[in-house]
């Protein structure tokens, strides 16, 4: 029997211990800032101090060793560089995401959830899209989880464009049906465009993945030129996102748009702005694509009402709720 959400919320968290998992490059430090956030999330009412961090990482494994004593001073003295770096990322965060973040960043190495009664919707969806980055982790709900980003980005999309756009899901929550090559055929339909039959005869009859995109959306005209401005959107939540920034592509091949080819585009619920800099992290693996980012998803969330109806919710409130030892 299959079990209901509510009852999957309380199985898991009857066992939920948190841990980061398999341990990343420290170049990519926002997934480092990410976990403390958790570890600030389900530490409720206490200060995170850059301390417990570091006890915290020294249980997990995450520290370096060696097995001279002269050699381990100096990693720890790295290690406790590495800890602080991690903490002015959080203080940049506070001031680039400003009411929406929903932590209390105090002094230069401690962190505490707000008040409880005081988290606001818009730092209730910052905590998904915190959670949403962490599908290892909260993997029992990634079905849900990856589904209504979606949802949400298909909104952020609808913001971003002008209000006669044309916005249309075509991943988990599709506007379309059938086969991949009837739902891309139906696609082609209300683009006006025609497709290049010998890249779309490469897509199986009986396949019904989506080629890689989530959402399309289109500022159209009222002739029938395919010459309009496109988005072509693919959704990614897995920490691997980096490699399907090319997944788009492949509609430039399958539909012929006249003289000017779509603009591509990624949405991930990661932070890879800072509050200073003027490059995104990861910056060299980005190719020429339009990212949508945790910050550009809050900042174009305008009606954060639907919000409310989906399973996510439920599992926010309960993060919320929920309370575990900081070491």
């Amino acid at each position: 029997m299959r079990m209901n959400f509510n009852d999957k919320l309380a199985n898991f968290f009857s066992k939920f211990s948190l841990v980061l998992g398999d341990k990343p490059t420290r170049k990519l430090i926002y997934l480092y800032a990410d976990y403390i956030e958790l570890v600030s999330l389900f530490s409720n009412d206490n200060f995170v101090s850059a301390s417990d961090i570091l006890d915290r990482f020294k249980d997990e494994g995450l520290l370096q060793r060696s097995k001279e004593d002269s050699e381990q001073a100096s990693l720890n003295d790295e290690d406790e560089r590495f800890v602080d770096s991690i903490y002015r990322l959080l203080i940049e965060r506070s001031q680039l995401f400003e009411t929406d973040y929903p932590f209390i960043v105090e002094g230069i190495d401690k962190i505490k959830l707000k008040p409880v009664a005081t988290i606001s919707s818009r730092q209730k969806i910052y905590l998904y899209l915190l959670i949403a980055s962490s599908l290892n982790i909260f993997k029992d709900f990634q079905p849900e989880l990856t589904k209504e980003f979606e949802i949400l980005s298909a909104a952020v999309l609808r913001n971003f464009l002008p209000a006669h756009a044309v916005v249309k899901s075509f991943g988990k929550t599709s506007d379309y049906n059938g086969s991949a090559v009837e739902k891309i055929k139906a696609l082609a339909q209300d683009l006006k465009v025609s497709l290049d039959e010998h890249a779309f005869g490469e897509i199986s009859e009986r396949g019904n993945q989506e080629k890689g995109l989530d959402l399309i959306g289109w500022i159209p005209f009222s002739d029938n030129v395919p010459n309009f401005l496109a988005i072509l959107v693919q959704c990614a939540c897995g920490k691997d996102w980096n490699k399907k920034l090319h997944e788009t592509s492949r509609y430039n091949n399958y539909m012929r748009f006249h003289r000017l080819n779509p603009v591509h585009s990624m949405f991930i619920p990661y932070s890879l702005i800072s509050f200073a800099k003027k490059s995104m992290a990861r910056n060299d693996e980005i190719n020429e694509r339009l990212i949508f980012e945790r910050k550009r998803i809050l900042n174009y969330t305008l009606d954060v009402v639907f919000f409310d109806d989906l399973d996510s919710k439920q599992l926010i409130d309960q993060c919320i709720k929920f309370e575990e030892d900081i070491v």
